[in-house]
């Protein structure tokens, strides 16, 4: 690498990092989204009982998956990533190097370690959910646990030095040999199961005791070979990396290295590691952990609820509380024989929403992901201009994504849903993501608003925040779940209150740490009442739309026009500088026409 080319490397902004990062999550929520309709739309072929549990199968075996790989690399990553920032900043550029080579043990062990715990686990896990057919789904996604850990040993090496093109291919390659090869092994097992249970009444050789038993363990056999898909992807996603690495290592010219101070050791960076790597782990452990054990008491205070209460829970999709978007029946009803049916079915009606969702939370995460190392390398050098600016930054951005976003999906959800999913269960979904329009907000700012508190030093606070919330959230979740009124909606509600929690207290503590103020008014109001209006735009337009054409045309149109709306009501509010604005490629005619129109703030 060429001096050129590291004075661009490492005068890389928050915002072109963010850029690449977010262009790499999008496509990635865009192609696992595909992955997961055309999942679902497939099993619908052979009867829609088998989408919503299909759904279901598909959410249970990243339960088991999830604490599991957050163990192994969590925290590590973001540690590299913040000690190379730092290094880079103190221009300790010898230590780069050692980082990176201090944590590849860690990465492998741990790798190997949880992949074995993952066979192990998911045996006892199926029975505590009641979802036996699970297992197989588990089984297939175990491998890429392993290769996931490989896959960290570079994403947080490339991160600390700004560099977020490797992490966003290598994300890239990921999905999309998951939905090349997922989506062909799960058709072709369910065809092939459906023919020959046709002819000789056996599903590759075996033979049950009824039909039912049959066809949901076919079931599960597809899933199962969706998720192979997933281990495969990250055995590519790896190679790339790998082959990446090989080519683009970090480079500094020889003046540099010559007048940096001497390397740590392995030992020495190895425990700076840890200091940074255990609370960052264990704050995105509790995460998984809470989702895990939300999972169990969702699932079975769901199914407690269809044995003692079934009609009480089907009469909640009887009733046309909101008109023609809510179901008028369930299609099927739990037995002695298939007691996975109604609380499987009503956890892929929420995994629906929960999918649409997070689309918007995982832009979130690529701001994150981009403002460690920037507010990092601020607070780093002590410059109280640059930190203000990095948060001023990473919350506008944060907000004028996210507020839309949610309240977007708050205002027409069923219409937002349906042009993903079908059937029954894409109804029970659509009330779902109704409170998630608002939870996820507070859950989309959690994550950049806790990076920037690791940012400047307070690796601790985030592991604090989230053990409460998360707290918080699953005793929340089981007293709404619990209500036959509210049940799976509950796991929204659950969502809303503790990520609240998170946001307010954890910008207490940023501002107090940072020692500066970012500007609310620019930042938040601002995009806020743009939102307002553009949530206001969408609802109004599907009524009018909707009633003259199809509903599918109706909602993309109505997210046209309220995204002109936001636009140019957040342009009314001066919401955007004149610095802002020339981030944009080519942006030097804009920037003179807003000037003109005195539209910058």
């Amino acid at each position: 690498m060429n001096n050129d080319s590291i004075k661009k490397n490492s005068s890389q902004t928050f915002l072109k990092g963010a850029f690449i990062m977010s262009i790499g999550m999008i496509l990635v929520k865009l192609m696992g989204m595909l992955y997961k309709v055309v999942l679902t739309r497939m099993y619908t072929i052979f009867g829609d009982e088998y989408a919503g549990i299909g759904a279901g199968l598909l959410g249970n075996a990243y339960e088991v998956y999830v604490p599991l790989f957050t163990i192994a690399t969590a925290g590590f990553p973001i540690a590299v990533s913040r000690l190379i920032s730092e290094s880079i900043a103190q221009k300790r550029y010898k230590d780069v190097s050692v980082i990176h080579k201090a944590s590849k043990p860690f990465f492998v062990i741990m790798g190997a370690v949880c992949f074995t715990l993952m066979i192990g686990i998911s045996f006892i896990y199926v029975n505590i959910i009641k979802s036996p057919y699970s297992i197989y789904s588990m089984m297939t996604l175990a491998p890429s646990v392993f290769f996931g850990c490989l896959v960290s040993i570079y994403r947080g090496y490339y991160e600390g030095q700004r560099n977020m093109f490797p992490t966003a291919l290598s994300e890239v390659i990921e999905v999309g040999t998951k939905v090349v090869f997922g989506l062909s092994l799960a058709y072709l097992v369910m065809t092939r199961g459906m023919n020959e249970y046709s002819a000789r009444a056996t599903v590759f050789g075996k033979t049950f005791g009824s039909e039912a038993d049959a066809m949901y363990t076919l079931l599960g056999y597809s899933v199962a070979s969706a998720i192979a898909g997933i281990s495969i992807g990250s055995f590519f996603s790896y190679l790339f990396m790998r082959i990446y690495y090989s080519r683009r290592k970090f480079q500094v010219p020889k003046e540099y290295l010559e007048n940096s101070v001497d390397a740590r050791s392995q030992r020495e960076t190895f425990v700076l590691i840890l200091k940074t790597a255990i609370p960052v782990g264990l704050a995105a452990l509790v995460m998984a952990l809470s989702s895990s054990i939300d999972n169990i008491v969702i699932q079975n205070v769901l199914y407690k609820m269809s044995q003692t209460n079934r009609d009480g829970l089907i009469a909640q999709y009887t009733t046309p509380e909101h008109g023609d978007d809510i179901i008028k029946m369930i299609p099927l009803k739990p037995t002695k024989e298939n007691p996975i049916t109604i609380h499987t079915y009503l956890m892929g009606a929420y995994g629906y929403a929960l999918t649409i969702m997070q689309l918007v939370t995982t832009m979130t995460q690529a701001f994150g992901t981009s403002a460690m190392p920037s507010v990092t390398a601020a607070y780093t050098k002590g410059e109280k201009t640059e930190i203000k600016k990095s948060i001023e930054t990473v919350l506008k951005l944060t907000m004028i994504f996210t507020l839309p976003a949610g309240l977007g999906l708050f205002a027409i959800p069923y219409p937002i849903i349906s042009l993903f999913y079908v059937g029954h269960s894409a109804s029970i979904g659509a009330n779902v993501l109704r409170v998630f329009g608002i939870s996820v907000i507070f859950i989309a700012a959690s994550t950049p608003i806790c990076s920037m508190l690791q940012g400047v030093g307070r690796i601790d606070m985030p592991l604090k925040l989230y053990s409460i919330a998360m707290v918080m959230k699953v005793l929340l979740n089981y007293l709404f779940v619990s209500m036959v009124s509210i049940n799976i909606m509950g796991a929204a509600i659950g969502s809303l209150v503790a990520y609240l929690f998170v946001c307010v207290v954890g910008m207490y503590f940023l501002i107090k740490k940072a020692g500066v103020v970012p500007d609310f008014i620019s930042t938040t109001i601002k995009p806020l009442i743009g939102a307002v209006c553009c949530g206001g735009t969408a609802y109004l337009s599907y009524k009018l739309l909707s009633a003259h054409i199809s509903s599918t045309v109706s909602t993309i149109l109505s997210i046209v026009i309220a995204a002109i709306i936001y636009l140019f009501v957040l342009l009314l509010l001066h919401t955007f500088t004149e610095n802002e604005v020339k981030m944009l490629p080519k942006s030097k005619n804009l920037v003179n026409l807003l000037a003109k129109l005195h539209l910058l703030g």
